[in-house]
């Protein structure tokens, strides 16, 4: 198939809804009501960027001899276009963090993670943090017993 040629099957018909192309023309500086002609447009415009992308990121996967497409072959199809190159890899970065504050909760039960903190958080607790000598005995559901600080020997 011809990297420039729009499906067929979708010629004609919009891809987007228009309150999403609506609300994207608005966050740019539209007016509230755009013309049924610009969101026609705008859908064909990005229909096919998406499309050419799509073609593009595939020539390095076809000629790496993977049937899927990875994350690096649609850097590499941008790699010319450093805007382009650089917000994807800042989506992903942002989606990296998402990942990180998710997996620090554990959502079945509302409860925050000790490792899932403590990658969050990154630095330990100081001297002044009472917390930091308290010792867990007994499992989960056990009681807190403070531990006592070691004499140094001499």
């Amino acid at each position: 198939m011809e990297p420039r040629a729009r499906a067929a099957k979708n010629r004609g018909q919009q891809n987007f809804t228009d309150q999403e192309l609506q609300m994207l023309l608005y966050a740019h500086g539209d007016v509230p009501n755009s013309l049924p002609g610009t969101i026609r447009v705008l859908d064909e415009m990005l229909s096919d960027f998406i499309i050419e992308l799509c073609f593009e990121a595939d020539r390095p996967a076809q000629l790496a001899g993977r049937q899927k497409v990875k994350l690096e072959d649609f850097k590499f199809a941008c790699r010319k276009d450093p805007l382009k190159l650089g917000k994807i890899e800042e989506v992903f970065e942002r989606k990296a963090e998402i990942d990180a504050a998710r997996k620090a909760v554990d959502v079945s039960d509302d409860k925050i993670t000790k490792t899932g903190v403590e990658n969050l958080v990154g630095e330990e607790l100081g001297e002044a943090d009472d917390d930091a000598d308290t010792q867990i005995v007994g499992g989960k559901r056990g009681k807190y017993k403070k531990k006592e600080p070691k004499e140094p020997k001499e």
